[in-house]
């Protein structure tokens, strides 16, 4: 059996009085603090538009009784919303998504230092610079190219929670602990179904390469898969039982699924809606990372095959919607599982990098190792250059050069890594204050709508930025712009909103939404001008208009916060 080489790092005598599990638990909590510094991190945004509502039950107050989105968030399919479900009010939820970011990163770094293992990144000096790199990683950084899919982003989300689950079952199975693998699958399956789905892929293809090299018998095989299968299976019940009880999941209005895709948010699942240049670049981060799976000659790994088996779901993607427009197979969200993918390649890249670094070779030291990081942690834009440095090592693995030349060569390749971080650090900490501002803003109308309004208030705010691709859909950009910071309206005022884009996703789980989110949305995008919104209001008994802030009679507000203002739609009316 080969097995995965070493880096042998000499541990440092301080290090050796602590134990293994104390030192580890340091580095991965000190990885995913670190991380989330480089990230950033503002929670109430984006994907928590759904899971607000369900930490507060809305879906059990009687003023959402008829808001057929509001309810459909019961049947929300992820058994670790079912868990916090009803279990934060006013700013506690702040908080709580803020703990889950923590305890998100640490299980995603306890599984990138499993797959360093692995690949032969031992020691804790080692493992330290491979946690830093894995962290400036720009294959790490935002969402996965062709298919959207969360990586190292700058709020919670349960699918990010899961890409750590992901990497500890294919680093088990790749050790051969299929019962702890399949269990793993069963805990990713319980926080995001179709998540296990994708995972479960690669893992066969690294079981299947483990019996053709006659590293299983039959009978334990079998022992194994089915105690960990059974793990699985109880891990699984809760949320097939959420999805069979789902009463909004039969009713199915007649429509075409694909074209609902189009009109909401097709990037997770149709490549014709993704730009060539994305697709591209999803092209590179795969060729990266088998480049670098190579150079690491990690064979008992299992590495490229786990990167092969996971590219193999995200091509399925692109095949999936010519051949079928059933709403339960698309639903898998092929095209995302790309994120398994970066995050293959950015264990490969970076544990290449840490090999480097401490290699024997000086010109491994100070040539190529820097310029792999030069590579790999600035813009995502000099990816491709990881392959030209790879062949180039290959060509030429001990250039000529003078020992003081060497230390101005990594000087001269590390020294933009340290600007690039450093300026892309302020830009990060900019966009979160002016995230957190717009949303204090809806936060605190939110708050007064709570306390000025009687509880049957509808509101009609900003219904978002249209992400589909199909005409008929386009906000105007103010009102796009005014909307940043919305998703906490609902939370913290306890009312309705008329529509939002974002809502669509119930459709996912709820087609019967279907209707009643497109007519609403078409009709809001129609109303071009102030006069126009409040208008539709009142003949919709809305109450209230949340629009940019216009200070002339007969426009008045009735309240202002920030650059938010309401107005009453009875001026609709009147004028």
């Amino acid at each position: 059996m080969a097995q995965p080489v070493t880096t042998s790092v000499m541990a440092h005598p301080f290090a050796r009085r602590i134990p293994d599990w104390c030192l580890q638990a340091v580095l991965i909590v000190s990885a995913a603090l670190f991380s989330i510094g480089v990230s950033g991190y503002a929670g109430g945004q984006e994907n928590n538009y759904y899971h607000l509502p369900i930490l507060a039950r809305l879906y059990d107050e009687p003023q959402f009784a008829d808001d057929l989105f509001i309810q459909s968030l019961r049947f929300y399919a992820s058994g670790f919303w079912m868990l916090f479900a009803g279990h934060a009010h006013g700013q506690d939820a702040y908080t709580l998504l803020f703990s889950c970011q923590i305890i998100s990163r640490v299980i995603l770094f306890t599984g990138l230092l499993a797959w360093a293992r692995l690949v032969g990144i031992a020691g804790i000096r080692a493992q330290c610079v491979f946690v830093v790199l894995a962290s400036l990683s720009s294959i790490l950084r935002g969402y996965s190219k062709a298919g959207d899919g969360g990586l190292l982003i700058d709020y919670f989300t349960q699918s990010e929670l899961a890409n750590g689950t992901t990497l500890l079952a294919l680093a088990w199975m790749a050790r051969r602990r299929i019962t702890a693998a399949f269990a793993m699958n069963g805990v990713t399956f319980f926080i995001n179904a179709f998540i296990a789905v994708w995972t479960a892929v690669p893992m066969a293809f690294i079981l299947w390469f483990q019996w053709y090299e006659e590293k299983w018998r039959l009978r334990p095989l079998l022992l194994h898969a089915v105690a960990g299968l059974a793990i699985f299976a109880l891990l699984a019940v809760p949320v097939v039982h959420n999805i069979r009880i789902n009463p909004y999941g039969t009713a199915v209005p007649p429509f075409d699924y694909v074209t609902f895709l189009e009109e909401f948010f097709p990037y997770h699942f149709l490549i014709w809606t993704i730009p060539s240049s994305d697709i591209w670049s999803f092209l590179v981060v795969f060729c990266c990372g088998l480049a670098a799976t190579s150079a690491l000659s990690a064979t008992g790994s299992f590495l490229a095959v786990a990167l092969w088996g996971a590219v193999m779901v995200w091509v399925a993607g692109i095949f999936l919607p010519f051949f079928t427009h059933s709403r339960l197979l698309l639903n898998l969200h092929l095209l995302r599982s790309g994120t398994t993918v970066h995050l293959l390649a950015a264990v490969a890249v970076a544990a290449l990098a840490t090999r480097w670094l401490f290699s024997r070779a000086a010109s491994d030291r100070y040539i190529w190792a820097p310029a792999l990081i030069l590579s790999a942690c600035t813009s995502d834009r000099m990816l491709p250059l990881i392959i030209i440095v790879l062949l180039l090592r290959r060509a030429i693995p001990e250039p000529e050069f003078r020992p003081w030349l060497r230390y101005g060569v990594a000087t001269a390749l590390l020294l933009p890594v340290i600007l690039f971080s450093i300026i892309h650090g302020l830009h990060v900490l900019s966009a979160e204050r002016q995230v957190i501002a717009q949303r204090d803003d809806w936060q605190a109308l939110g708050l007064w709508a709570r306390a000025r309004t009687p509880e049957t208030t509808v509101f009609l705010l900003p219904p978002g930025t249209s992400r589909g691709t199909r005409p008929g859909f386009t906000i105007d950009a103010g009102q796009d712009q005014l909307f940043s910071g919305a998703v906490v309206f609902n939370y913290f005022s306890h009312r309705q909103a008329w529509i939002i884009r974002a809502s669509g996703s119930a459709v996912m789980w709820a087609p019967a939404y279907y209707p009643t989110w497109r007519d609403r949305l078409l009709e809001v995008a129609r109303l071009k001008d102030l006069p126009a919104r409040l208008h539709y209001a009142a003949q919709h008994d809305i109450a209230y208009v949340v629009d940019h802030c216009v200070q002339t009679d007969p426009f008045l507000p009735v309240a202002r916060f920030g650059r938010l203002c309401v107005f009453e739609s009875s001026r609709g009316m009147e004028t």
